[in-house]
C-alpha cells in the first residue's frame, strides 16, 4: 500500500513537470501584435533584466499563484527559461482560468530587444 502510494505520488510529480500542457504550443512572438496576447515573463527576475521584452509583465513563477489577477485578461503567453518552466506555468495560469495559447523558450534568442 505504502508502495502504491509512493508511486502514485512520483507519477503525479513527473506529470505536472515533464508532461506538456495540451494546447499550449510554441509560438513566435514576431508574428503576433502586441495588443492581441498578454506576454507573461515567468523567467527569475535575473534572467529577465538581462534580456527583457517589451510590453511583458514579468512575473517569476514563484509569484503567479499569488499575483496571477495582475496579469490582463487577453490570451496569455508564457516566455519561460525551459519546459518544465513553461509546463508549471501553463498549469498554474489554466488551473486559475486564464487561457494559456502558447509559449517562447528563453533559448531562441532571436526574437529579444
Amino acid at each position: 500500500m505504502t508502495i502504491a502510494i509512493i508511486i502514485i505520488i512520483l507519477s503525479w510529480f513527473f506529470y505536472r513537470r515533464h508532461i506538456p500542457v495540451q494546447g499550449v504550443r510554441e509560438i513566435d512572438l514576431q508574428s503576433l501584435t502586441k495588443e492581441d496576447v498578454a506576454i507573461v515573463d515567468t523567467r527569475d527576475f535575473q534572467s529577465s533584466s538581462r534580456n527583457s521584452i517589451n510590453q511583458a509583465f514579468c512575473m517569476p513563477l514563484s509569484y503567479l499563484k499569488r499575483h496571477y489577477h495582475e496579469i490582463p485578461e487577453k490570451d496569455v503567453i508564457i516566455v519561460a527559461e525551459d519546459r518544465i518552466e513553461k509546463n508549471l506555468s501553463a498549469r498554474i495560469l489554466k488551473g486559475r482560468g486564464i487561457q494559456v495559447i502558447g509559449y517562447v523558450l528563453m533559448n531562441n534568442e532571436s526574437w529579444l530587444n
